[in-house]
């Protein structure tokens, strides 16, 4: 067991996860075609992957999350590399570990590596067969051993049984983890189960925290408040920000869900007890500092 970043977790005043990857490197000039969408941008520009972590970390982002969301064989096997699944994930830990590493922040700061589904997060019927599941994800995970991050960022999880082969697999090559699952409006995964259920399954195995995230920001109390009355674990939630996704790049932006309108559902996800606050798919470097600003200062 890893004390210090059990320890982490449960701090006083609460973890400030950084912002979304994927989205932001759109955001700034870099393609991010489908099927590869932000895993391209490791292969063309490397340098504006780690300038996100380096703008993440100024903001006062306490954890930061790999950009290796879709670096899976599975993932990459859509585009005909497959086989460069372990180089590109430990590409993207170098980065975020170099990054913290130049402002001298390896004490202060974690750096997640980031688990998805293997398949699309939106679409639970979708999951492959379980022993499948176990064996991708644990290679996946053993592409992370020794390349500098600190924990492992299950996220996005639609299905109980998918998330528990991840979370078996991560333990067993030796990660502790997190695990946050993506829900609908009625505050349940996407495959119609409950995070009570949730709860009863991963409560017993102690996961550094539960959390939810890439979910729209009206829809978030419904399903923290579910969280909150079910476990006594840790427990957070990082957000959509403006935007919606987009079958060809990925995410279209747009709205009026900035930092501001952000900050009003934090405020109420701290009151649910969310200790544990950061942003995901169209947030930036501005949303983190809004936070660290009104809520982590």
């Amino acid at each position: 067991m890893n004390h210090a970043v059990r320890q982490f977790f449960s701090k006083e005043g609460g973890v400030l996860l950084s912002g979304a990857c994927g989205t932001e490197i759109q955001r700034r000039g870099v393609p991010t075609p489908l099927p590869l969408w932000s895993t391209h941008a490791l292969l063309t520009h490397p340098e504006v992957v780690k300038q996100i972590h380096l703008d993440y970390l100024a903001a006062g982002a306490e954890i930061i999350t790999t950009n290796t969301f879709r670096t899976t064989r599975r993932a990459l096997a859509k585009a005909g590399i497959g086989g460069r699944a372990r180089e590109l994930t430990r590409l993207a830990s170098k980065l975020a570990r170099d990054a913290v590493s130049e402002l001298n922040l390896d004490s202060n700061v974690l750096v997640g590596g980031s688990i998805a589904p293997l398949e699309d997060c939106y679409e639970p019927s979708l999951v492959p067969p379980l022993d499948i599941a176990y064996k991708e994800h644990r290679e996946q995970a053993e592409n992370f051993v020794g390349s500098g991050v600190d924990f492992i960022m299950l996220e996005t999880f639609n299905t109980i049984a998918e998330a528990l082969a991840a979370y078996q697999a991560v333990r067993d090559v030796g990660f502790e983890a997190m695990v946050s699952f993506v829900t609908g409006s009625d505050g349940n995964l996407l495959s119609g189960e409950t995070l009570a259920e949730a709860v009863r399954v991963f409560e017993p195995l102690n996961p550094l925290a539960l959390c939810i995230n890439c979910i729209q920001l009206p829809i978030t109390k419904i399903a923290l408040q579910k969280l909150a009355a079910s476990t006594t674990l840790p427990i957070g939630i990082y957000a959509n920000g403006e935007g919606h996704p987009h079958e060809d790049q990925g995410w279209v932006f747009g709205g009026d869900a900035g930092p501001d309108e952000y900050l009003k559902y934090a405020k109420e996800w701290r009151q649910i007890g969310a200790t544990i606050i950061g942003g995901c798919c169209g947030t930036t470097p501005a949303y983190i500092e809004k936070l660290k600003q009104e809520l982590f200062s």
